[in-house]
């Protein structure tokens, strides 16, 4: 084999190398995920419903809110009532606006602070959350 044969298969493999890191770059650096828009009835009755609203701002968010208690181990979830499927990056289509809602309704035993968790659909990263108390 003579040096232009060398030359040419070593370019050829920097070529592909090359194309291979750009076709899987989100999977090698990891997509960027920016943090959601959210917020919360500040204070409810326990037993009543806390509404939660979320811009997703193009992230897929699941379908799957946790209610939690600050300092605490109680997780309790709900839906968005204008998403289908397990995750969201806004409302159904055909439905106006940019925010995804769900009205949650809180333990009747609840008292004190609590936080709306809302995460990433696959990685289950938090993406935001928003503080309410319970009386």
């Amino acid at each position: 084999m003579d040096q232009k044969d060398k030359t040419m298969l070593l370019v050829v493999g920097v070529v592909v190398a090359v194309a291979l890191v750009a076709i899987n770059f989100d999977k090698i650096t990891g997509s960027a995920v920016s943090n959601v828009d959210i917020s919360v009835t500040p204070s409810v009755v326990a037993g009543g419903e806390v509404t939660v609203m979320v811009n997703a701002n193009k992230n897929r968010v699941k379908n799957a809110i946790e209610l939690r208690r600050v300092g605490g181990t109680e997780v309790r979830t709900c839906n968005f009532e204008n998403c289908d499927g397990s995750w969201c990056s806004k409302p159904r289509f055909g439905e106006a606006g940019s925010t995804l809602v769900a009205n949650c309704r809180t333990s009747p035993d609840w008292n004190g602070g609590y936080y709306a968790l809302v995460k990433e659909y696959q990685s289950s990263k938090e993406l935001g959350r928003a503080y309410f108390t319970v009386t």
